[in-house]
C-alpha cells in the first residue's frame, strides 16, 4: 500500500511540474483592435535584431498594414521593428519607428485570427547594443 500511496505522490507531481512548465512558455496576446505592449531590451547594435515572442497581437481583420508607435528608445540612430511570427519569419516590411509617432507597415502573408509578434532592429551604424525600445504595436491598421 505505501508503493501505492508513493506512485499517485510521484504522478501527482509530475502532473503539476508539466503544467507549470506549460503555462511558463506560453504566449500574452491581445485582439488586434488594441495596442499590445512590448519592450525590446540591449537591441544589438550594427543593425542586428531583438526578437519578442512572448507579447503577441492577434489580426482581427483583413487588412494589409500593422502599426507601430515607439514610447521610448535610447539608440541615437533611431531603429525599426516589423511583425514577425512565433517563428520568427518576417511578415511585414522594416520601418523607421521615430518615437511619439504612429507608423504603418505593409503586412506580406499575415492572415486573420493569426498572432504576431515584434522584431526590433537598430540601425546599420549604431554603436551601441544596450539600447532598449517600449514599443505599442498592432498587426492591424490602428490609424
Amino acid at each position: 500500500m505505501k508503493t501505492k500511496k508513493k506512485m499517485v505522490a510521484l504522478g501527482m507531481s509530475l502532473m503539476i511540474l508539466c503544467g507549470s512548465l506549460a503555462s511558463v512558455s506560453a504566449y500574452v496576446y491581445v485582439s488586434g483592435t488594441k495596442y499590445q505592449t512590448v519592450t525590446h531590451k540591449d537591441i544589438p547594435a550594427w543593425g542586428m535584431q531583438s526578437f519578442d515572442t512572448y507579447y503577441g497581437s492577434k489580426k482581427a481583420t483583413t487588412g494589409d498594414f500593422a502599426t507601430f508607435h515607439k514610447t521610448h528608445g535610447d539608440a541615437a540612430l533611431g531603429n525599426f521593428a516589423e511583425i514577425i511570427t512565433n517563428g520568427k519569419s518576417p511578415r511585414s516590411n522594416f520601418v523607421g519607428i521615430p518615437e511619439g509617432k504612429t507608423v504603418l507597415s505593409e503586412e506580406h502573408l499575415c492572415s486573420k485570427g493569426t498572432i504576431y509578434f515584434t522584431s526590433v532592429a537598430s540601425h546599420s551604424l549604431e554603436p551601441s547594443n544596450t539600447c532598449d525600445v517600449n514599443l505599442k504595436f498592432s498587426a492591424d491598421n490602428l490609424r
